[in-house]
């Protein structure tokens, strides 16, 4: 069973992803933190993934990835996030993070960690549509 490290600051927001992964996507949530700082802490367990809060209060989440990456560079991190901007997008994928969902999407957040701990990348299907917006604009 993987075990996962949820970031997530809103503490009801917490308890929902921890709800669903453990219901549909049978995975252990090894602990959750409310701040990049807490993330850091806690990071010595271990872990299988980190899905990380794109908005995180003072350290924001695309800055935590580039910190986990400095340690712990194989450990794989998701993004997850209800800001739907590309710019964000490039952002996290260029720090490291494997893949880039929308907190919107319950079955991309599951299926999102199941792609990525195979080693691929993630981008849900919002994220997707960014891409293929800005593509065509050009």
């Amino acid at each position: 069973m993987p075990s996962i490290l949820i970031v997530e600051d809103h503490d009801y927001m917490a308890l929902v992803l921890t709800r669903l992964l453990h219901r549909k996507g049978r995975m252990d949530v090894a602990g959750v933190a409310h701040s990049a700082e807490e993330a850091l802490e806690l990071l010595p367990a271990t872990v299988d993934l980190v899905l990380v809060d794109i908005s995180l209060p003072e350290m924001n989440g695309i800055d935590l990835v580039v910190e986990i990456k400095k340690k712990y560079p194989d450990l794989p991190c998701l993004m997850l996030s209800g800001h739907h901007a590309l710019h964000y997008v490039k952002q996290s994928l260029a720090v490291g993070a494997n893949g880039y969902v929308s907190k919107q999407n319950t079955e991309a957040i599951i299926e999102g960690i199941q792609h990525v701990l195979q080693g691929e990348t993630y981008l849900s299907q919002e994220v997707k549509s960014l891409y293929e917006d800005d593509y065509s604009s050009k």
